[in-house]
């Protein structure tokens, strides 16, 4: 499964039909035990972020208390509840990937997006953030582009994956 993410310019009719989409596709989740997860990348896919109606129409759906899915949004770190950029690069820090350079990765990542850890760059286009633990120690240094794994990446790597991000959105 994809994340989507990125500031979804949307007018009201265009987020309604949207929602109104989320309610069809969660159809097929209703009786399936355990898909929460799946209908909150769902909604994530469709709006670039967990919107709070989204959050509702989730509830309403598979039988949830509003709070139940509200709190497994905020408790997973790659559910987003406001827009974000289009691509949100995540620079593992653990120790493997610190020893293999990480450090020096996220500094290039942060120099290439142009904006601080947890912000947005410039352009709007791109977000770093820091992770605690990607997984991905045999990749060492890793670092995810939404849910595309890369590892193990160099300075260098870091700045030419950045570099095609922007030129993909041209």
């Amino acid at each position: 499964m994809t994340q989507a993410t990125g500031p979804v310019e949307q007018t009201q009719a265009d987020q309604s039909t949207v929602l109104e989409s989320l309610r069809t596709r969660l159809a097929d989740l209703k009786d399936e035990p355990g898909s929460l997860l799946e209908a909150l990348y769902i909604a994530q896919e469709m709006l670039g972020y967990v919107a709070p109606e989204s959050i509702e129409i989730i509830a309403e759906e598979l039988g949830y208390p509003e709070a139940h899915v509200f709190g497994v949004v905020t408790f997973y770190t790659l559910f987003y509840t406001e827009p974000q950029p289009k691509h949100i690069v995540r620079v593992c820090r653990d120790l493997s990937c610190h020893i293999a350079g990480a450090t020096e990765i996220a500094a290039r990542a942060r120099q290439e997006i142009g904006a601080h850890p947890g912000h947005a760059s410039p352009d709007g286009l791109l977000k770093l953030e820091l992770v605690s633990c990607l997984g991905q120690c045999e990749k060492q240094p890793a670092l995810m582009v939404n849910l595309d794994v890369h590892g193990p990446v160099t300075e260098e790597g870091v700045s030419d994956l950045i570099r095609s991000l922007r030129e993909e959105d041209q």
